[in-house]
């Protein structure tokens, strides 16, 4: 099994999560599918080859909105808080079930997204 090439999420509005995930990740999509007026998707590179792709199709987004999570590594919290704040997004610190502080922010159709310490395995055997 190779490594996470992408993660999709089905959006109601394609401009608003356009816009969301501009500010979230403080830069804008690499491509779009049918450009235009007819963008159906957008494409975010999070790192060298794992993309964010953004699909509208409002049907699926309400059915799936919320029911996924994106978790991006952050050392950070306050200083991430800080500057999604700055970027016009909220946000919350809270701490999981295991102790870790974590930062919540939502997205324009339910999917969360969690800034939190990068997953060792240490962490995972711990959830076992």
């Amino acid at each position: 099994m190779g490594r996470v090439s992408a993660i999709h999420f089905y959006v109601t509005d394609l401009d608003r999560a356009i816009d969301f995930y501009t500010r979230l990740l403080g830069y804008g999509p690499q491509a779009a599918y049918d450009e235009g007026e007819n963008a159906h998707s957008a494409f975010f590179v999070l790192e060298e080859r794992t993309y964010l792709v953004l699909t509208w199709d409002p049907d699926r987004g309400r059915e799936v909105g919320g029911s996924t999570r994106l978790e991006l590594a952050a050392d950070d919290l306050q200083g991430e808080l800080a500057g999604l704040q700055a970027r016009g997004l909220e946000g919350r610190i809270t701490q999981t079930r295991f102790g870790n502080e974590v930062l919540d922010v939502a997205d324009p159709d339910g999917h969360l997204i969690r800034f939190g310490p990068a997953w060792t395995l240490h962490a995972i055997e711990g959830a076992v």
